[in-house]
């Protein structure tokens, strides 16, 4: 487990070392790993191809019209959603307008953020969670969310990215589900999350966003409104949430997370640029064992990084920038520098080919998929076999149209399997 410390010491370095070894070498071990990708282009955008997976797309909207939908396996361009969720019941887009985010799911369950939150209801943002199927005008099976005028107990704050621990092998690390979601700017900020460490952050200075993630475990969710906090420096169990924040963890922004099959927590950092990540169990002012994108071989790599999505084994990162249009593809556990892996750049997929237009929400699928929504072209492409080289290559598919229902969509979820 990782924890922050006032100072990265040599022995804590070569423990990172040593545990980066171990790490690779129980890679080799591990029966459920993606394939290697095979590089390459695939078809024309609108024509023959079809999903091999069902896939939900969150929607921003505008005017009060938040939503996500379901696309059913072998949806083609132009199809109409399986099922819509849309409406003043599901609280999505209501009162600020805003629709949140799809980044993960559970086998049957499907989390959907919404940063901007409900004047007078939920000011500070909440979490909706709704079973694999819902339709039309629904209510949320459970909300994280602290009610106006009660304290802020969930720790949820212009909450952007949501990520379930569900390893496909159906062993959870910890013994049970966890769901974590990425709060761009916390609340209300504490004492602990002003520990100086690595001199990244001061306290209250003006302007500053340092952001967190609340992790949930998702077998205390009950039906309705819950608002369990999350507790500092608490690990996750089966009676405790907890709360990764600290000048150590280097969140700077956070947005797009995901867990890999190990249950390591990857984190999207739009306002640092670059990528966090964090062992099994880590909670408080914990010191990420990688930190992509800002120095060593993968430095400057970001120009306005979104969401992300991860391999099983964890080896493998795919991340969208919207700042130039563009997929970056990583191997995570390289180039140890310091205290952390700094990894290498293997690939971009950019160029008019793609039709890649403001990318955000990704997912990568068991079969080795990768579909991507496009925010500004109402769109949601998919590539197969995408390799890691990247390139100027062409989605298989592309869905887009009116019939699609699509409305600034931000969010993309894969079901872990396919629902009974």
């Amino acid at each position: 487990m990782a924890q922050g410390r006032d100072e990265i010491s040599l022995a804590h370095a070569w423990a990172l070392k040593l545990m980066g070894v171990a790490r690779q070498l129980s890679r080799v071990a591990a029966v459920f790993v993606i394939a290697a990708f095979v590089a390459g282009t695939a078809g024309t955008s609108h024509a023959g191809p079809s999903l091999a997976d069902s896939v939900v797309v969150s929607n921003f909207g505008v005017l009060f019209a938040g939503s996500f939908e379901t696309f059913a396996a072998g949806s083609v361009y132009n199809s109409r959603p399986e099922f819509l969720v849309k409406g003043s019941n599901t609280l999505l887009g209501d009162g600020n307008g805003a629709a949140g985010d799809t980044q993960s799911s559970l086998t049957i369950d499907i989390a959907v953020a919404v940063p901007l939150g409900i004047a007078g209801v939920f000011p500070n943002g909440f979490v909706e969670i709704y079973p694999f199927g819902a339709n039309g005008n629904s209510l949320a099976t459970s909300i994280i969310a602290s009610p106006a005028g009660a304290p802020d107990l969930t720790g949820i704050s212009l909450d952007q990215g949501v990520a379930f621990e569900d390893p496909f092998d159906g062993v959870h690390t910890l013994g049970f589900d966890i769901l974590a979601v990425s709060n761009f700017t916390p609340a209300v900020v504490e004492p602990d999350l002003h520990i100086p460490g690595l001199g990244l952050c001061a306290p209250n200075a003006p302007g500053f966003s340092l952001g967190t993630i609340t992790e949930y475990d998702t077998t205390l969710l009950l039906p309705g409104v819950n608002d369990t906090p999350p507790l500092n420096n608490s690990p996750v169990n089966g009676t405790h949430n907890a709360t990764i924040g600290g000048c150590d963890t280097f969140l700077l922004g956070p947005v797009g997370v995901a867990f890999d099959d190990f249950g390591d927590l990857f984190v999207v950092n739009e306002i640092g640029k670059y990528v966090t990540v964090y062992t099994p169990g880590a909670f408080g002012n914990a010191v990420p064992i990688g930190f992509i994108g800002a120095i060593g071989p993968t430095a400057g790599a970001f120009v306005d990084p979104l969401y992300i999505a991860v391999s099983l084994d964890g080896n493998t990162m795919y991340v969208t920038d919207a700042g130039d249009n563009s997929i970056k593809i990583f191997d995570v556990f390289t180039n140890f520098e310091e205290f952390a892996f700094t990894g290498t750049q293997l690939g971009t997929i950019q160029g008019g080919h793609t039709k890649l237009k403001r990318p955000e929400g990704i997912a990568l699928s068991a079969g080795g998929n990768l579909y991507v929504v496009n925010n500004n072209a109402n769109s949601l492409s998919v590539f197969e076999d995408v390799g890691t080289s990247g390139g100027n290559i062409s989605p298989t598919l592309i869905i887009s149209g009116k019939p699609t229902k699509m409305n600034f969509p931000v969010g993309v979820a894969l079901p872990a399997f396919p629902p009974p």
